[in-house]
């Protein structure tokens, strides 16, 4: 039995037509090689990584809810503008693309530096926060808990405590 032939999805390099990406909805395809998804909402349109990075399920697939997709499998859910995950399960960020719009086609070539998207704290919030922190229990929920306190700037002391004989 011979192998299905891999259908053909649209290089953003070499530009897509405005109208094939719906509103509000995204366009499957690629920027060279890497996978990709033009999201549009309105006028505005997003190049991201086309797969979570929880499970690698197909953000295509996903629902677009403001300046967000979310992944169909396990709705983890990220940010168009900066790439990062802003919801659990997922704790890595998606790539990004640059998007172009010359006459009625777009375009998606320049991948965009992986952004925090965030700020760091003032002086006075470090001064008032808490100086360590303790979380109780090593699993997803703990490693997760740990890095959202890293992403927000907090730069304490993290304790993690756990029965897992592995670190998250």
């Amino acid at each position: 039995m011979a192998d299905k032939p891999t259908p053909a999805v649209p290089d953003f390099q070499r530009g897509v037509p405005f109208q094939s990406v719906p509103d509000g909805g995204a366009l499957a395809g690629r920027v060279g090689e890497d996978d990709a998804i033009l999201v549009r909402q309105g006028d505005e349109l997003f190049a991201v990584g086309a797969h979570c990075t929880h499970y690698h399920g197909p953000l295509a697939d996903g629902l677009v809810v403001g300046d967000t997709v979310r992944c169909p499998w396990h709705h983890a859910c990220f940010s168009l503008r900066t790439g990062e995950p802003v919801r659990a399960p997922a704790l890595d960020s998606i790539a990004r693309w640059r998007v172009e719009r010359v006459g009625d086609t777009v375009y998606a070539r320049e991948k965009l530096e992986e952004s925090t998207g965030r700020t760091a704290p003032s002086a006075a919030a470090r001064s008032s926060g808490p100086r360590a922190v303790v979380i109780v229990g090593g699993g997803g929920a703990g490693l997760a808990a740990a890095d959202a306190l890293r992403r927000e700037g907090y730069d304490g002391s993290v304790t993690m405590l756990s029965a897992d004989d592995a670190p998250p």
